[in-house]
């Protein structure tokens, strides 16, 4: 009988096969960095976070006089922290009868529905973290897309940043997926030619996407603000002071706006645009009165290093919002590889239980643990997942509005 029992292993390396195939947002972003929490330096562990560095920039000057003749600026380096903050485990009871049915009829029966709804929890929450991080928005809210050029324009926001050719995903709702699929499906190549057609979801590739249906996309509803002007000169960096706020109103994490002549430069030359920046609230903010402080991204950088906006926003100006005050607007994601990262990091056993932790070469960590009831003949089991999100090139990515 011992060995037609389903061991821990099996269970946490079908666990984690099940979650790859349905986790097409988890398994497109990169997953090196959870390397470095396993790095012991000095006798410790890294920790439960590690700082992505992100390369800065500087200005390009003419002639052979050192920068001009003038003074070169520092060079500075930012960093995003990638915290492992997100927990979530299944909970399930298994007879001992149960426990030894066949892997193959386990994992259908019982494992795939519950790897379902973990990679849906999963899938949901970062997909929701990275629109909000993002701030290149293309669409119109309320509408659906209805042809390829509103995607077309999500690949030419990522190009304008100089985002990396390969490695780029497109997540769709299943009401985008409708409006395009049969207008365009000639534009895709066919799914057999495509590398990453074991995931779900997966309908081929165009516009240099890998295209992937989702039912996970999420919906933004911004606050009861309705605009707000800026409140100081000079502005640097992610925080930005406001103000016209009407007291105990809402501004809600995710809403795109942009300011008035505050445009984008190019990424490496600097060369200024007549494309206005872009930016996203990276934290719900609540009015106390009528100022206050939101967190943005990108930050505002008028100068070098790390310029990427041609000049500070002025004193008293009103930003305009994507999306209206109080809607609600659902956004698919274009994105390349490096624009996100996420993690997830092994589990130790409780003292007293059963178990294994399954880390598999796909980058996933699965615990499964099995604490029993002798009285009742049941095995109470929990199936953990440790994760973090981190967005360090955001620019890489774009929303689509519908």
């Amino acid at each position: 009988m011992a060995d037609n029992l389903l061991t821990h292993k099996m269970i946490a390396r079908a666990s984690a096969d099940i979650l790859e195939e349905e986790s097409p947002f988890l398994m497109n972003v990169n997953r090196a960095r959870q390397a470095e929490f396993a790095t012991n330096q000095g006798g410790f562990n890294k920790g439960d976070y590690v700082d992505v560095k992100i390369p800065g920039t500087s200005k390009v000057f003419d002639g052979e006089t050192f920068a001009e003749g003038g003074a070169a600026a520092d060079y500075q380096e930012r960093s995003v922290r990638l915290q492992l903050n997100i927990r979530k485990h299944m909970a399930l009871d298994f007879t001992m009868k149960q426990r030894a049915l066949d892997i193959t009829e386990y994992k259908e029966r019982i494992l795939r529905p519950v790897m379902r709804q973990m990679s849906s929890w999963l899938e949901g929450e970062f997909i929701r973290r990275a629109v909000i991080a993002t701030s290149n928005t293309v669409g119109t809210a309320g509408t659906v897309p209805t042809t390829m050029k509103t995607y077309a324009q999500a690949r030419g926001k990522m190009q304008k940043f100089l985002t990396p050719s390969g490695d780029r995903s497109l997540l769709i709702s299943s009401d985008a997926n409708i409006e395009m699929v049969d207008s365009s499906k000639q534009l895709f190549h066919a799914n057999a030619q495509i590398e990453k057609n074991y995931l779900t979801g997966a309908m081929g590739e165009a516009q240099g996407f890998m295209w992937y249906e989702h039912q996970s996309i999420p919906t933004i509803t911004q606050g009861n603000q309705a605009a707000w002007t800026i409140n100081g000169a000079n502005q640097t960096g992610t925080s930005l002071a406001i103000g016209g706020l009407t007291a105990t109103n809402v501004i809600k994490a995710g809403t795109v706006f942009t300011i008035p002549t505050v445009f984008r430069v190019h990424p490496l030359t600097l060369a200024p645009t007549t494309e206005l920046m872009q930016f996203t609230v990276t934290d719900d903010f609540t009015a106390a009165g009528t100022t206050g402080t939101i967190n943005i991204s990108p930050g505002i950088y008028f100068a070098p290093p790390n310029q990427n906006v041609t000049n500070a926003a002025a004193n008293g100006a009103t930003v305009t919002l994507f999306a209206a005050a109080s809607s609600s607007t659902a956004y698919n994601l274009a994105f390349h590889k490096d624009a996100f990262t996420v993690a997830t990091a092994p589990l130790d056993l409780i003292a007293g239980a059963e178990g294994y932790n399954a880390s598999l070469p796909n980058g996933l960590n699965v615990r499964v643990m099995t604490f029993g009831n002798g009285l009742t003949d049941v095995n109470a089991t929990r199936i953990d997942i440790l994760a973090g999100f981190a967005a360090p090139r955001p620019e890489w990515a774009s929303r689509i509005a519908q």
